[in-house]
């Protein structure tokens, strides 16, 4: 009995090991990250982007018709708080998983998954008085002897990327690239993301719903496919199904004869989705979309 409860506290100990282990090398990067990312900071030193970081971001695309894909860099934090030197960079985009064998990753429209360049820096003068003056040709001496401010204006490169099918008899549905943006020099940083991309089908393009449940809630999932702004009107059985929602959201909506929300019309707007939560009145059924009727619209 003391050989088996020695045993069991063993692999126990092992098991936790192993977590911590794990965790521990995720929560090292984290705090390494962290620490670095002040210490850039605490040098002037900015390299951002809304669609990449130091710990890789994830973007999702489940309406992707398999256009261009944009993300950008910059070198401030915000409009105030800007990097006062130049930044060479280096752009790289990767296929990841089984896509990679049949397609290939190019960045704005090059023959190459690889860009390198400089985030510039440039001051400017802004008008902080209020009073009307175009102040945009004046230089440092008039823009201060006038009382207006000399500032570092933000720099921002926008670029693309595109996935090019290599093989015309591989059907490509989903795919994953990666971008990494590398500042090196004056200071190296690594900012990474992911880029999920659902490929739809002729089947899937227009406007379509999807319905989930979850343990206390549930979610309808409106999307819109098409490359401009639709109007649909959505309807449900509200003696089944609670909507918790403002009413500003939608243009406009019916109620039951219990004054209960069951038909809401709105705008979606292009290659965009809308998701609103539901509850059940019977926790103990589950729906699925065909309990709601959706319709495109003339107008919201």
């Amino acid at each position: 009995m003391k050989n088996i409860k020695r045993n069991i506290l063993l692999i126990s100990l092992i098991i936790v090991a192993i977590i911590l282990c794990i965790y521990g090398l995720t929560l090292a990067r984290y705090v390494g990250n962290s620490v670095r990312d002040y210490y850039l900071k605490s040098k002037g030193f900015y390299f951002t982007s809304d669609y990449l970081s130091s710990n890789t971001v994830k973007n999702v695309n489940n309406l992707w018709t398999g256009e261009n894909v944009y993300f950008n860099i910059k070198n401030s934090l915000n409009d105030v708080v800007v990097t006062d030197y130049d930044i060479n960079y280096t752009v790289t985009c990767t296929i990841e998983g089984d896509a990679s064998n049949y397609t290939e990753c190019r960045i704005n429209g090059e023959e190459i998954n690889t860009l390198d360049g400089v985030l510039s820096t440039f001051e400017t003068c802004v008008n902080n008085k209020g009073d009307g003056i175009d102040v945009s040709s004046f230089n440092k001496t008039d823009c201060e002897l006038e009382g207006y401010e000399w500032v570092n204006e933000p720099s921002i490169k926008e670029f693309y990327f595109n996935v090019i099918l290599l093989d015309p008899d591989y059907e490509l549905k989903d795919v994953a690239v990666n971008v990494t943006a590398t500042s090196n020099s004056p200071y190296r940083k690594t900012l990474s993301g992911d880029f999920i991309l659902h490929k739809i089908s002729e089947e899937e393009k227009g406007v379509t719903i999807d319905y989930k449940n979850y343990e206390n809630y549930d979610s309808l999932i409106i999307s819109n496919s098409y490359p401009i702004e639709k109007c649909v009107k959505v309807s449900w059985d509200a003696s089944k199904l609670v909507i918790d929602a403002d009413k500003s959201e939608f243009s406009s909506f019916e109620v039951d004869e219990n004054g209960y929300i069951n038909e809401i019309k709105l705008n979606i707007g292009a290659k965009k989705s809308k998701n609103y939560i539901f509850y059940r009145r019977n926790f103990n059924i589950k729906y699925d979309t065909s309990e709601f009727l959706l319709l495109e619209d003339s107008g919201c």
